[in-house]
């Protein structure tokens, strides 16, 4: 049997910044980024909260935003994409802490096994700000259905294995949502 997804639609207000013309302004971007405050990171990225925005900068791989636009406007599993770019020039900080060499540490990398990227450009992809759900009222059974419906619609509709665990739940208005759309597979993750 193939469980099926709510496609309701979530009521996400427009975003304060208008954010494909920040991106294009690093003069701009960098002043809103020096009020960044951490959400989380993982192995390929980190997201900041930046104004009324989640803005996740590292290996953010172009397909990404696609995927993740997709399970929204399709499924309302993810959140809505705002901005993508693949290439910004940001403050030299900034690429320092995303660095997965210098920066927040992921347990998967060694110093040796990842390139530093301190002072590249680097990829954004911007989308509303979500809540980590309460995992001890998290249901596990509805989060194994949103995952393995979410993981079958995005490999039969892109040929991509999503990396499901519960770090890449996250919720808005009550509604469980995956995250983190990147493709391990990319070419782009070997240049990480």
């Amino acid at each position: 049997m193939i469980a099926t997804l709510s496609t309701t639609a979530l009521s996400i207000p427009a975003p304060s910044v208008e954010w494909n013309v920040v991106l294009d302004d690093p003069r701009t971007l960098a002043s809103l980024l020096r009020k960044r405050k951490l959400l989380g990171y993982g192995a390929f990225g980190v997201v900041y909260k930046v104004s009324d925005a989640a803005v996740k900068i590292g290996c953010v791989d172009e397909n990404e935003p696609i995927i993740q636009q997709w399970v929204y406007e399709t499924h309302a599993r993810a959140l809505p994409v705002w901005a993508y770019q693949p290439e910004v020039i940001l403050p030299r900080i900034v690429t320092r802490e995303v660095c997965p060499r210098h920066g927040y540490p992921s347990d998967l990398w060694t110093p040796t096994s990842v390139n530093c990227h301190c002072g590249e450009a680097l990829a954004i992809l911007v989308m509303p700000v979500a809540e980590t759900p309460d995992m001890l009222l998290l249901k596990k059974s509805e989060a194994e259905q949103i995952w393995q419906t979410v993981y079958d619609a995005v490999f039969n509709k892109f040929s991509v294995s999503l990396d499901l665990h519960w770090r890449n739940m996250i919720s808005l208005q009550d509604r469980l949502l995956v995250c983190d759309f990147g493709d391990t597979n990319s070419k782009l993750v070997e240049l990480w």
